[in-house]
């Protein structure tokens, strides 16, 4: 075979010539190496000691310089994965610029099929130090942020090691789009870098852009329908006449909606905020959306929104109370702000009697403080999972603000939540269980441990 063919061991693919014997050979010798490699785990060696594949490796430590320096990254690495040795590749003098961004890619992009959590996060590892080394800071922290590594430690020493601010400010701006709750500390730029973080001018930015494109004049529901163009005339169409008063309220919703995801973030529309007329051609739950639509239109923009969205917390309505709740959360999403708005005016709803106050409150911390892991939302959220008996009513605040509490804390397998939650669902009745609402407390808890794997085992 090509092994015996090779005769004597090789020294370094300089000494040892090794093109000279063809590339196609080259890659038929990597694929027996791994063959050979194989069988020996099989027949009993152990693949974390060296010393059983001592004659095996001298051909890998010459044939994957041989590849990477012959434009070849793929199967370099497919050799060292082949063979148990990835961390190889961070002895290597022969990865510079010309190379790395293929190899990082590649390495990323198989990370994708590794079954293995080991091997998945060592790809991943592998990826993250070649980036640190040729100081691609901002790469390394989008690997890092795949592998879950958003503890202070592994985010301050990316951030200390970059000296260009310019691509400081992207980190910042990848964290914030990460919802990373990270403060920057001892660093000149750190109130600069500290707003990027918290979205803080993330309405600004987004406004700014909509004007350079042109495209801030507020659009209708009718502007997507376009039902003049079609002979059914989208919503006017009914079986008899009698039938449009029956659905006007189910269009009237379909509208809010449409309404307010077609105006997200602009800040202006032409249903909501001129004046209150469209809230009241609603009721209950449409009533509810429509004024929780006011948080989609106003998103990112605290400081405004709030105070178009504050009239309506002190409404008679209770739908209407607890539409301006859940926009106080849709609007404050992924924002950070020192006075913490959300939590200062959910927190005595949450806290309340009101049913469908405290359901709307629960959700809206939930949005607005998703995937933060926040210890004062679970603290305030806690208790409300805890709680038992009242019947249906209650076990419906119990799983929203289950599912509020494993979106603040996704992918981030809280003992105290998971312990929480899956210590409700064993006392729930089966009464309880058999409520529609049970597979949202179920969903909470699978947000915990999202992406995590065997983490998610018990």
């Amino acid at each position: 075979d090509a092994l015996a063919a090779m005769g004597a061991e090789p020294k370094n693919a300089a000494e040892d010539n090794l093109g000279s014997w063809g590339h196609e050979f080259v890659r038929s010798l990597a694929g027996e190496i791994g063959q050979e490699y194989n069988q020996r785990v099989i027949d009993g060696a152990d693949p974390e000691e060296d010393e059983p594949f001592q004659d095996l490796l001298k051909f890998v430590h010459v044939i994957v310089p041989f590849h990477l320096t012959h434009n070849a990254e793929a199967e370099a690495i497919d050799l060292l994965i082949e063979v148990q040795r990835l961390k190889y590749l961070l002895e290597l003098d022969t990865i510079d610029d010309n190379n790395y961004q293929r190899i990082c890619l590649y390495l990323i992009k198989t990370a994708s099929y590794m079954s293995d959590p080991d091997d998945l996060m060592e790809m991943f590892d592998t990826a993250y130090e070649i980036f640190r080394k040729q100081k691609k800071y901002f790469d390394a922290l989008l690997v890092a942020l795949r592998m879950g590594r958003t503890e202070d430690d592994d985010i301050t020493a990316l951030l200390k090691d970059c000296e260009d601010p310019i691509m400081k400010k992207q980190m910042c701006l990848l964290l914030g789009r990460h919802r990373v709750h990270y403060e920057v500390q001892d660093d000149p730029d750190e109130d600069e870098l500290n707003e990027l973080i918290g979205n803080e001018k993330l309405s600004e930015q987004f406004l700014k852009v909509a004007q350079d494109l042109d495209v801030l004049d507020p659009k209708t529901p009718e502007d997507i329908y376009k039902s003049h163009l079609a002979e059914t005339l989208g919503f006017s169409r009914r079986r008899d006449t009698g039938g449009a008063q029956v659905d006007s309220a189910r269009a009237n919703l379909a509208s809010t909606f449409v309404n307010a995801f077609v105006n997200a973030g602009f800040c202006k529309d032409k249903l909501m905020t001129p004046d209150s007329e469209w809230l009241y051609k609603n009721k209950d739950h449409g009533m509810m959306s429509a004024a929780a639509s006011l948080g989609s239109i106003l998103l990112w923009n605290v400081e405004e929104g709030l105070t178009q969205i504050d009239k309506f917390l002190y409404s008679n309505e209770d739908y209407v109370k607890a539409g301006a709740a859940l926009a106080v959360g849709i609007l404050s999403s992924g924002v950070r702000n020192d006075a913490d708005p959300a939590l200062a005016l959910l927190s005595e709803h949450v806290e309340g009697d009101s049913h469908i106050m405290k359901v709307a409150a629960s959700t809206g911390l939930g949005i607005a403080y998703a995937g933060t892991g926040r210890e004062d939302v679970m603290e305030m959220l806690v208790p409300v999972i805890e709680n038992s008996g009242g019947g249906p009513t209650t076990f419906m605040e119990v799983a929203l603000a289950g599912l509020a509490l494993g979106m603040v804390f996704v992918g981030k397998c809280d003992d105290n939540v998971g312990g929480t939650i899956v210590q409700r669902l064993m006392e729930a009745t089966d009464e309880e269980l058999d409520h529609s609402h049970a597979r949202f407390l179920c969903l909470g808890l699978a947000l915990l441990f999202l992406g995590q794997m065997e983490k998610a085992d018990a």
